[in-house]
């Protein structure tokens, strides 16, 4: 398998375009690695145990009024996805004894219906992985896998008080599409380009999607 630098070096491997064999190596900026590969049904429990790891905080900003504890129903929403319209990538690290696995992240996007080319994304990190380039490796596959699928623009729920993000993005192009919501957060919507993009552009995207909330819709 395999190993590329997370965030200068471009990725050499396939972007993941729905085959559910599809495992990838990165390397952190600790020298951790951590496999990014799909998220299946098999993973409701490992999500279970980190939905209750996270802080209250990382919940809110993660799934607003979700609540403290996942329903059986947010848990098949969150593992048992198609692949294609529902897009979920785990990020895992292997134990010290290499006998396990543990999931340190998940990235996804949800295709908007009716609007082929747009999809909400949102990336979830462990409290104790922040600041370590998790979300980072995970926004470059989400992107790749994104753009192979034909999304061409993502839209970010941003919590409406945080006015050093929603700055962020309007000066970066975002367009504001929905007003606040009840839940108190604000819409914008943001092309991804292609995967020549600026690298200001990736650092925006990447702030956006560690503060992004997921809407669950049906």
């Amino acid at each position: 398998m395999s190993l590329a630098s997370s965030e200068s070096a471009p990725a050499i491997d396939p972007a993941f375009a729905g085959d559910p064999s599809w495992r990838v190596t990165r390397e952190l900026r600790d020298g951790t690695h951590v496999v990014l590969r799909p998220v299946t049904p098999d993973d409701r429990e490992e999500l279970r145990r980190g939905f209750l790891a996270l802080s209250p905080e990382s919940r809110y900003f993660r799934f607003l009024h979700v609540g403290a504890i996942p329903t059986e129903e947010l848990l098949s929403y969150l593992t048992s996805v198609d692949q294609r319209d529902h897009v979920a990538i785990g990020a895992t690290i292997e134990s010290p004894d290499l006998k396990t696995e543990r999931g340190v992240g998940i990235a996804r996007f949800v295709r908007l219906e009716g609007s082929a080319h747009t999809a909400e994304a949102a990336i979830t990190v462990a409290d104790d992985m922040h600041r370590r380039g998790v979300a980072t490796v995970l926004l470059r596959e989400l992107l790749r896998a994104a753009r192979v699928r034909g999304i061409r623009t993502l839209r970010a729920e941003v919590l409406a008080d945080n006015d050093t993000m929603r700055a962020i993005l309007e000066r970066a192009g975002a367009v504001k599409v929905l007003a606040e919501s009840g839940e108190g957060t604000i819409a914008y919507d943001l092309a991804i380009g292609d995967e020549r993009e600026k690298p200001s552009l990736f650092d925006v995207l990447r702030g956006a999607a560690e503060t992004m909330a997921l809407r669950f819709r049906r």
